[in-house]
């Protein structure tokens, strides 16, 4: 509350000072004019500041205009405040630090296109033999018109002179390739440019090998032996003409023949080549089974062996005399260990369950008449053996361990020694 000086009225904001004021100038008006009464208080109207009159001189100082000192050169008003300099620091750190994630994952990106194979998607695995057709969509009509013209384009690079041997057809992603090869060679190469081939599930291979002719290459064809008798045909009228009987009128032309041998030696080469190629393949499937055979023999070798050795160890072990088993655990309280043969088990008498067992045998205790003594052993408590094997316990022998006397567990360790009586 506030308090008016002039009429003294109360506002709601008028502060306690104010309230003061009001009820002293109150007071002072109250008074009449003759009495006069020092109650300390100055009036207000004694406070009033005289007003002082402004300068209208023409070197007068202007109302709004600040003057700063020729030292004085820091900005009254900074351009940023320190939190905007802040929040200004930590985009900028912020857009470097997305600026090198995004580096870095470019290069990573880069990095493993370029160590990618770029055939790697032209080899498909072929589908095995009972997998369901639905397990791999089929390929589309656009698939397979893509496909023929991919054969035809690989066929036409790898035999350009017996492309038109071949005749293929696309059907579901499966080539069928029909038609005559010279060889087996040539066979198998155009069956694998075919497989090659992105796209491609499998190939057919119904190409004919040629039979192997011996005196084809010896005989013309059809053109060249209607020209050697046409040239022999007019070489005769010639004569007649002539009158001259030429004697090498009957002998053939020396460039056919020269073809003719030329043709000869090519089929001859061609035959080697052929004998030479299926001689190596002969050789390395004979080497192969050679191998193969050894391996197995081995094998089988190296079987009997081991089965002889297994034997002879079972033997061994059923006319030992003696033999070690060594036992390990944790105990805190009493435990009796029961040993049968090759195996052993632990009976919980007190206390905590005992933890970390281990039990070896050199050689599993016999079921017949034997003698159990302790060979060793380590612990806080005792350990002893409380039953020796006998026909009557069926040939089982039971050690006790007893940690009743100390607080906490302790680890125990012991090795009997058994002997044939």
């Amino acid at each position: 509350m506030k308090v008016c000086p002039r009429c003294g009225t109360i506002r709601e904001d008028a502060s306690p000072l104010d309230i003061i004021l009001s009820e002293a100038a109150t007071t002072q008006t109250e008074q009449t004019p003759t009495e006069k009464t020092d109650t300390g208080v100055v009036p207000l109207s004694a406070i009033r500041q005289q007003r002082i009159p402004e300068e209208t001189s023409e070197f007068s100082t202007p109302r709004d205009m600040v003057f700063l000192s020729p030292n004085e050169t820091k900005r009254r008003f900074p351009l940023f405040t320190s939190a905007q300099i802040t929040l200004m620091v930590i985009g900028a750190a912020l857009i470097i630090m997305m600026a090198v994630i995004a580096f870095l994952l470019w290069r990573q990106q880069k990095k493993e296109s370029a160590a990618q194979p770029p055939n790697q998607a032209m080899v498909l695995p072929s589908p095995a033999a009972g997998a369901s057709p639905s397990a791999s969509p089929s390929p589309s009509p656009s698939d397979d018109a893509a496909i023929i013209e991919a054969v035809k384009s690989s066929l036409l690079a790898y035999n350009p002179l017996g492309f038109s041997h071949y005749k293929y057809e696309v059907k579901d992603g499966v080539v069928t390739l029909t038609g005559e090869a010279d060889h087996q060679p040539e066979k198998e190469g155009a069956e694998n440019v075919i497989r090659l081939i992105n796209g491609v599930r499998d190939v057919v291979n119904n190409l004919k090998v040629k039979p192997e002719q011996i005196a084809a290459p010896a005989k013309l064809n059809a053109a060249e032996a209607k020209f050697l008798d046409d040239a022999l045909n007019r070489q005769s009228s010639d004569d007649e003409r002539t009158g001259n009987e030429k004697p090498r009128a009957s002998q053939p032309d020396p460039q056919k023949e020269a073809e003719r041998v030329r043709r000869e030696t090519m089929a001859t080469r061609q035959r080697e080549e052929e004998a030479t190629v299926r001689k190596a393949a002969e050789e390395k499937l004979r080497r192969e089974a050679e191998e193969y055979e050894k391996r197995q023999e081995e094998i089988r070798r190296a079987e009997a062996e081991r089965r002889a050795r297994a034997e002879k160890a079972r033997i061994e072990t059923g006319v030992l005399n003696s033999g070690t088993v060594a036992w390990s655990g944790t105990v805190d309280g009493v435990d009796e260990i029961i040993f049968s043969g090759s195996s052993s088990s632990v009976r919980h008498i007190s206390g905590p369950p005992t933890r970390e067992v281990k039990a070896s045998f050199s050689a599993p205790i016999p079921r017949s008449p034997v003698v159990v003594r302790l060979l060793s052993s380590s612990g806080r408590g005792s350990i002893q053996i409380i039953q020796q094997p006998a026909s009557s316990n069926g040939y089982t022998t039971i050690v006790r361990i007893d940690d009743t006397s100390k607080s906490g567990e302790k680890r125990y360790e012991f090795t009997l020694k058994w002997m044939v009586q």
